[in-house]
């Protein structure tokens, strides 16, 4: 016998014109294999979706409830090396050796920062665990993450076909090693993000 599908419950509000929102959440909600779901939007300084839902309501899952979300880092590593490249203190097409010259170890001198940032570097992986002591700030300026890379090299699966292999786990690492190199404050992506976008807003 197959179970019916937990009702999908939807909770929160938007603003007027944001109505198609709550429409494209619901339809996820119920085409997707979430149980819960939050959705958050502010424009202008204004909030304009507040929405939350569940599969099968037990009342537990709230706007405030504590969700892990994938990725999320991605878009502020992004940001932080725009930042960088905006200011003129970086440059797309430049290797990455050019910024952190131990970098170019094990063959990675023609990695660029480009390469880096769509997922084309050769570092997927790491082959290597790294320890949790080591991914502390102030172990992290002591070049605790930055000598596993420099020691590191390049792997592909398929190169005659593609460079581009997802960095799900290592993109942040070896950005975050970069971007502390070139900020003028030797700042990790953390520290910068902390100080330039969270506590201003």
């Amino acid at each position: 016998m197959t179970k019916a599908p937990a009702k999908t419950n939807i909770f929160g509000d938007t603003s007027p014109g944001f109505e198609s929102v709550r429409d494209l959440f619901t339809k996820n909600m119920n085409q997707w294999e979430e149980e819960h779901a939050q959705l958050c939007v502010y424009h202008r300084g204004q909030k304009v979706v507040d929405l939350w839902g569940s599969k099968g309501d037990t009342g537990q899952f709230t706007p405030d409830s504590l969700i892990n979300i994938f990725s999320s880092g991605k878009s502020l590593e992004a940001l932080a090396i725009a930042h960088l490249a905006g200011a003129g203190q970086l440059d797309y097409d430049a290797p990455i050796a050019r910024y952190w010259p131990e970098f170019a170890a094990q063959g990675k001198d023609a990695v660029t920062v480009a390469d880096l940032m769509r997922h084309e570097a050769g570092l997927a992986n790491f082959d290597v665990s790294l320890e949790t002591e080591d991914l502390l700030t102030h172990r992290i300026k002591e070049n605790a993450i930055g000598k596993y890379i420099e020691e590191h090299s390049q792997h592909f699966k398929d190169r005659a076909r593609t460079a581009r292999e997802y960095h799900a786990l290592t993109r942040g690492w070896i950005a975050n090693e970069l971007f502390r190199r070139v900020d003028p404050q030797g700042r990790t992506i953390g520290e910068f993000v902390q100080q330039e976008i969270s506590q201003p807003l």
